[in-house]
C-alpha cells in the first residue's frame, strides 16, 4: 500500500524510505521545511538524515495535483487532501481568510502523510459481544489516539454490512459518515478500503449534518461515525435513536470514567444508547480490547 505514497516523493526521498525495509507497517511520514523527514510505524519514530526544503513539499503537492494545484485547492482548504489508495495528506500552512470563510492555505510548511491500512479481521473477536441472538447492539467503541479504534470500527462495518452466518446476522444497510475521510478512504468519491457491500459513504460532511442526511436520504438500518462527542453529535444521535435506527460510533478517552466526564456523550449513557462500551488499550500493540462495558458491568475480553 505503501508504493502509491512512493510514487508522489521525490525519488532519493522514496529511496531512503525503502532502504528503512519496513515493509507496510509505516503508519505515518512526517514532512516539515527545514527540519529531518520522519517516518512512524506505530509507537516507533525514525529519523532520516534528510532535510525537507519549501521546494520538496512543493513538489510532492505537484505531484499530488498532477501539476495543478489548483485542481486540489477545495480539499486543501479543508486541510487535507486524499490520494489514490486511500492514503491521507495533512497540510499546514498560512490560512487566508475571505468573508469569513478560508480562501487559500499558502506557505505550505508540513505535510502528514497518514497511510491508509486494513486489518481484515481484527473486530472477529468482538463481534459475538455486539451481536446478540442475531440482533446489533449499539456501541461505543473508546480508545486513546492511536490505539486502533478507527481500524477496529472499519472491520466492524464491513462485517455489518456483509453480514456473518455463524452469528445468524444478516447483512444490513450502514451509512457510514466518514468526515475525515479516514475510514473509507475515498478516492474521488470512491471508497479505496473494503467497508461492505451494503455500506454507503457520506464523506467530507460534518458528523452531524452527515446523520441527518442520511436518516432522510439513505433509510439505513445502521448509522456508523468516528469521534462523536459535540452536542450537536447528541442532537443527531438521539433523532437517529427515534428514527429505529442503530448505532456504532467512537470517542476519545482511556477509561469508562473519561467517557462519563465528556457531559454531551454522558447524556447518551444515561439515556441507555448504548448497550456496549469497547475499551481498547493504550499500550503498544493497536487493536488490543482491554474491557468491554456491559449493562452495568466490565466484561473481560
Amino acid at each position: 500500500m505503501i508504493e502509491e505514497i512512493l510514487r508522489i516523493m521525490p525519488r532519493f526521498i522514496a529511496e531512503e524510505i525503502v532502504h528503512l525495509n519496513l515493509n507496510n507497517s509505516i503508519t505515518e511520514i512526517r514532512i516539515r521545511s527545514k527540519n529531518k523527514i520522519i517516518v512512524i510505524c506505530g509507537k516507533n519514530e525514525f529519523v532520516l538524515d534528510l532535510i525537507a526544503s519549501p521546494k520538496i513539499i512543493l513538489d510532492i503537492l505537484l505531484n499530488v495535483s498532477k501539476m495543478s494545484i489548483y485542481a486540489i485547492q477545495t480539499d486543501l482548504n479543508n486541510g487535507f487532501v486524499v490520494i489514490r489508495g486511500g492514503h491521507r495528506i495533512g497540510v499546514c500552512g498560512e490560512v487566508v481568510y475571505e468573508n469569513g470563510k478560508i480562501k487559500n492555505i499558502k506557505n505550505i510548511c508540513s505535510l502528514n502523510i497518514r497511510v491508509a491500512h486494513q486489518i481484515f479481521g481484527c473486530a472477529d473477536t468482538v463481534m459475538p459481544q455486539i451481536i446478540v441472538n442475531g440482533i446489533f447492539q449499539n456501541t461505543l467503541i473508546v480508545s486513546p489516539p492511536g490505539c486502533g479504534k478507527t481500524t477496529l470500527l472499519r472491520d466492524i462495518i464491513r462485517l455489518l454490512s456483509n453480514g456473518i452466518k455463524t452469528l445468524g446476522f444478516s447483512g444490513k444497510n450502514v451509512s457510514l459518515i466518514d468526515e475525515r475521510g479516514e475510514i473509507a478512504s475515498c478516492y474521488e468519491g470512491v471508497p479505496t478500503l473494503d467497508i461492505g457491500i451494503r455500506t454507503d459513504v457520506m464523506s467530507n460532511i460534518d458528523k452531524s449534518t452527515g446523520m441527518s442526511m442520511v436518516i432522510r436520504s439513505m433509510a439505513p438500518d445502521i448509522i456508523a461515525t468516528d469521534e462523536i462527542g459535540s452536542s450537536d453529535d447528541v442532537l443527531s444521535i438521539k433523532a437517529a435513536i427515534l428514527s429505529g435506527v442503530k448505532v456504532i460510533f467512537t470517542m476519545h478517552g482511556d477509561s469508562l470514567k473519561s467517557v462519563l466526564e465528556n457531559t454531551n456523550v454522558k447524556e447518551l449513557i444515561d439515556m441507555n444508547v448504548f448497550s456496549k462500551i469497547i475499551l481498547l488499550s493504550s499500550g503498544k500493540i493497536p487493536g488490543i480490547v482491554e474491557k468491554i462495558y456491559d449493562g452495568g458491568a466490565y466484561v473481560t475480553n
